[in-house]
């Protein structure tokens, strides 16, 4: 595998990372220094990808807690049978990874 090649795989991962999706570039008419700037360009938008999601996190997971409360509130009596009522509703079917992703939470929310 050449030096261009590996840059071309790094630089698409680092547009997937950045945008959710690969790139379409034609990078074999593009030199080495070429394809290194463009990852260079990439990085602060990967930067500010990460935050963005991060945020989104937060606010998913203000929203799941209150969610928690409503459910106490709404005959579950504790926590833990909360996230269980909302883990059935969701059809997360006990998978608590799968649930973090229904519900836009970080994974390792509930450890």
């Amino acid at each position: 595998m050449t030096a261009s090649m590996t840059l071309a795989q790094i630089y698409s991962d680092m547009y997937k990372d950045a945008h959710g999706f690969r790139p379409r570039i034609d990078w074999r008419n593009m030199t080495e220094a070429e394809l290194e700037a463009a990852c260079d360009a990439l990085q602060p938008e990967i930067e500010k990808s990460i935050e963005e999601e991060r945020a989104a996190q937060d606010e998913a997971a203000k929203r799941f807690e209150a969610r928690i409360t409503q459910t106490i509130a709404t005959g579950a009596g504790d926590r833990e049978t909360a996230i269980r009522w909302i883990d059935q509703a969701e059809g997360a079917d006990g998978d608590r990874e799968y649930l973090c992703y229904l519900c836009g939470l970080r994974y390792g929310y509930f450890n």
